[in-house]
Order: C-alpha cells, then sequence, then structure tokens
C-alpha cells in the first residue's frame, strides 16, 4: 500500500523538535500541524529518494525546528511502504547550516 496517513516527528541542530501528520497518497505528501503545512513528493513505490519539500507558516504562534517561517527542505531519504516507515534528513535551501530529521509511522491508510 504506497498510501497513507503518517505520524512524523522531527528535530533540528538548533536544538529544538516536533511532530505532525502527513497524508502521502499517489507520491504526493501534504500534512502539518497547528502552525505549519508541509508539502512535497515521495516515490509511489519502496526505496530510497531525494526531494525538496516545501514547509510554510499557515498560523501565526510557534517557531518551527528551522527557526525560518517559511522555507524548502532538500532532504534525502527511505521510503518502506510495506512497513509504513518513512525516514529523511535535509537541510534548508539558503541556510544549508541548519539540519532536520525525520521519523515517521503509518497509523492508517489514506483513502
Amino acid at each position: 500500500m504506497s498510501n497513507g496517513i503518517f505520524s512524523v516527528t522531527f528535530r533540528s541542530n538548533r536544538p529544538d523538535h516536533g511532530d505532525g501528520l502527513v497524508i502521502i497518497k499517489d507520491g504526493t505528501v501534504n500534512g502539518g500541524d497547528p502552525n505549519y503545512l508541509y508539502q512535497g513528493e515521495v516515490p509511489t513505490s519502496s526505496g530510497a529518494f531525494t526531494g525538496q519539500f516545501k514547509v510554510s507558516m499557515w498560523r501565526a504562534g510557534n517557531t518551527n525546528v528551522a527557526g525560518i517561517d517559511n522555507y524548502i527542505l532538500n532532504a534525502k531519504g527511505n521510503i518502506d511502504y510495506e512497513d509504513g516507515t518513512v525516514s529523511l534528513s535535509g537541510t534548508v535551501e539558503g541556510a544549508p547550516n541548519i539540519q532536520i530529521t525525520l521519523q515517521g509511522k503509518r497509523v492508517a491508510p489514506a483513502v
């Protein structure tokens, strides 16, 4: 199953951390938390990938792990649809000193 709702946790080297939900459906990633949205693409089959993920504030009130309201994360990762896991690590475009890692686990299928 290449679709799902994933619970994700993320950390940065700033030191900060957070969590949210992402929906992976047909290769697209859409998700968020109480203040930020995440969007991008992943492969539709299990394996390694590289990609860019857009992080944008939709509601003020909290800082994010990068300390920047809107940015692109250049990432490398791995997705395993059979085990229901996703992981990635990357740097913020234009601020490569900011590093972010993410771990996710599928909690339900996406419809």
